[in-house]
């Protein structure tokens, strides 16, 4: 029988290389349906390691892909990972926006599918150049202008691969199957949806993710009963009149511009729910081409946020009330199009407990953090809906580490023992569910 290696033996003698994996991913970022520099380098190790590997179409839904970029862009960022030295047979699959990579292990003994998601799209803005920048003090800042990892994704990313590899390594002892979900498009969120569509989470018994920092700022930390996990509704939105000469005919014109103003307005005087907290707001506002021309059209980008799905879809059934009657007000085409959703979410209870047994004893985890707030919106929340709908188990975890600069700003940064913590958590928790004895506690 092969020799059983504790979680922490196997993470701490692939550790250096996790660190190398983060930073080669922090070099090279991509945003949402164009990840393919991640992509290729997930594939190419998974498959190094043993895994079976699916790509492309056969886990991600087209009909799911919103906001897919311009073909231009997909093909410069096609053509950018290639440079950068993936290998084009992991990626060739993922041309036209289909990035993402599944890889499944079955173990040499029965047990339950246990799946791991991890996001790997990066966010689009630019890394500080500042020579106190750890990034670009010990040279691996981004190089691709006007991308970033600035919400700690390459560091997920590198976790997944670190526990993926310790599996590998120790396959003979493994119950079960292990199914890891390296998913695009979290910043976006739509990528859950598009693998949701593509039957990933249908045999799921459990699944299991999280997030860096966030509300968890010190290495050590770790949080397990995680409220309000926002649900989070996202639409383009556009209105269409009449173009006419400002001064000559104004009264000839249907003010694209006018309505939209008078629509952003509105929305932000909705009445809030005595149910729980909720959000509002328009990001962008496009209209109009020149001075002395009425606006035919006028587009903008709105999203709504509830502590609950309840809170929510009562956002949005009153901002599409506003939207409406601000097209009618100034006899203007409306047309609303949904760029994203994610759920509230729920951690199931017999995983929190579970969790706080299991990193009770870990030496990696110096605090474990009572319920807290995630007070953000995350699409992984479809994903865990959807196995708990099943009668499965989800849980989203909070892994301590401070941010540097804070989350989607220039000087983000990450403690990058933080890859060694969380992989080690999830290995430990791991095994812990694959206990038939505590299965059998769940069933009861």
């Amino acid at each position: 029988m092969c020799t059983r290696h504790k979680p922490e033996e196997t993470i701490q003698a692939h550790f250096n290389e996790a660190v190398q994996w983060r930073r080669d991913l922090h070099k090279c970022p991509q945003p949402s349906w164009v990840e393919f520099f991640a992509t290729g380098y997930v594939a190419e190790k998974l498959e190094e390691w043993g895994y079976e590997l699916k790509l492309g179409r056969e886990i991600i839904a087209e009909d799911k892909q919103l906001l897919l970029p311009e073909a231009t862009i997909l093909q410069r960022e096609y053509e950018r990972a290639l440079k950068a030295g993936v290998q084009e047979k992991y990626i060739s699959p993922a041309q036209g926006g289909f990035t993402g990579v599944v890889g499944i292990l079955k173990g040499d003994q029965p047990g339950p599918t246990v799946a791991f998601r991890f996001d790997i799209d990066s966010n689009e803005g630019l890394e500080s150049k500042a020579g106190s920048h750890r990034p670009v003090k010990e040279g691996f800042a981004s190089q691709n202008p006007g991308y970033a990892h600035m919400c700690g994704h390459d560091a997920h990313t590198a976790m997944g691969l670190l526990l993926a590899c310790h599996f590998a390594e120790n396959k003979a002892n493994l119950k079960g199957t292990i199914k890891f979900l390296f998913q695009p498009n979290e910043e976006n969120l739509s990528g859950a949806a598009a693998m949701i569509a593509t039957g990933q989470l249908d045999d799921v018994d459990y699944l299991f993710s999280g997030h860096v920092g966030v509300s968890a700022r010190k290495i050590g930390q770790i949080a397990l009963d995680i409220h309000s996990i926002l649900a989070l509704s996202r639409f383009e939105v556009s209105y269409t009149g009449r173009p006419t000469h400002a001064g000559i005919s104004p009264n000839e014109g249907k003010n694209a511009l006018l309505g939209a103003c008078a629509a952003v307005t509105n929305l932000y005087a909705i009445a809030r729910h005595d149910q729980g907290a909720s959000r509002i707001n328009v990001g962008t506002l496009e209209a109009g081409t020149t001075w002395n021309i009425i606006p035919e059209s006028a587009n903008f980008r709105l999203e709504t946020r509830g502590v609950s799905n309840e809170v929510n879809s009562y956002m949005v059934q009153k901002a599409t009330e506003v939207l409406q009657g601000a097209a009618q007000m100034y006899d203007l085409t409306l047309e609303v199009k949904p760029a994203a959703t994610a759920l509230s979410g729920r951690n199931s209870p017999e995983l929190i407990k579970l969790g706080q047994k299991v990193a009770e004893n870990l030496h990696s985890v110096q605090e474990t953090i009572p319920k807290i707030p995630f007070n953000g919106s995350e699409d992984v929340t479809l994903m865990m809906e959807r196995v708990q709908n099943q009668g499965g188990k989800a849980l989203f975890v909070l892994f301590g580490t401070p941010v540097f600069g804070g989350h989607h700003n220039s000087t983000f940064d990450v403690d990058e023992n933080v890859i060694f913590n969380g992989a080690e958590f999830l290995a430990r928790i791991h095994e812990a569910v694959t206990e038939e004895s505590l299965i059998d506690d769940y069933r009861q």
